[in-house]
Order: C-alpha cells, then structure tokens, then sequence
C-alpha cells in the first residue's frame, strides 16, 4: 500500500470534466441495510423558536439492478426521522408520539416492550424501503418515506 502525499494529490492534473448532475434512486420498493445511524439538533428557519432532533439513517440499497442503472457499486438513501422529545428530552414513547420511529423498529425486529434498545442497534439491519423522489428547485432526491418487515 502506498504512502498518501497531500502535495502530489493536489499536484495532480485532470483533462476529464466531472459529473455535474448525479443521478437518482428510482421511486419504489428496495431491500436495504442501514449502514449509518446519526442525530442532529435542528432549528426552524422560517420559526427559530422551533427546534428539536432528528434520527437520520442512511440506507445502502441492495438492488444490483439499481446498482447497474446508477453505475455505483454502493447506492445509498437518507431518511430523516423528526424525533418527539418528552419533558426531560428524551425519546417520547406515548400513544401517537414517534410513530416513524416506532415504525422502522417494528420492521427491523427491535419494538418490543421490555427489551432494551439503543440506536446504534439500528445499525446493520435489513428491511424494505420505499423510495420517493423530492424536487428543491431543479434538483431531485430520492428519499426513504417508508420501511417494512421483509
């Protein structure tokens, strides 16, 4: 294995354009593994006053077709969970609250009442996705919108 130079890397020359445009997962129904489990604070943009967490995962689409299509060996989807807080900021789990959350632990197997879970857990784990597209301007982005048991 060879040394990284950072110099010679920024030497280096180019005479081929890169990809402006980057293709999307098609709408539909995936296989998938989630290969990363984050959290982040969020803050309204139009409203500061209103923040909160959201659990993001992201998927690793097990599809060679798609694979094929896209032209990757690794296509990856991001969904983004809005997260109930209770009281004293943790996880709500009252009747109605994180119903997204609960949602993707029942379709991984981690739901059940008394067992202890963490979200690191989450990691790994296989489920059907369904992929929608989101437009922002010109830009398409396929989204997670909905998991479920294999």
């Amino acid at each position: 294995m060879s040394t990284f130079d950072p110099a010679v890397f920024l030497d280096a020359s180019l005479d081929e354009a890169n990809s402006t445009v980057s293709t999307p997962v098609p709408e539909g129904e995936y296989q998938a593994v989630i290969d990363k489990v984050e959290t982040r604070a969020w803050q309204g943009k139009k409203d500061p006053s209103q923040s909160g967490i959201a659990l993001d995962l992201i998927w690793n689409v097990e599809d060679q077709g798609v694979k094929t299509l896209l032209e990757r060996d690794k296509v990856q989807v991001k969904q983004g969970i809005m997260l109930d807080l209770n009281a004293s900021g943790g996880i709500d789990t009252g009747k109605g609250k994180n119903v997204a959350l609960g949602k993707l632990r029942e379709a991984v197997n981690l739901n059940t009442p008394g067992q202890k879970f963490s979200f690191r857990m989450l990691e790994g784990q296989m489920a059907k996705i369904s992929v929608k597209h989101r437009i922002d301007g010109e830009q398409v982005f396929a989204d997670v919108k909905a998991v479920a048991k294999l």
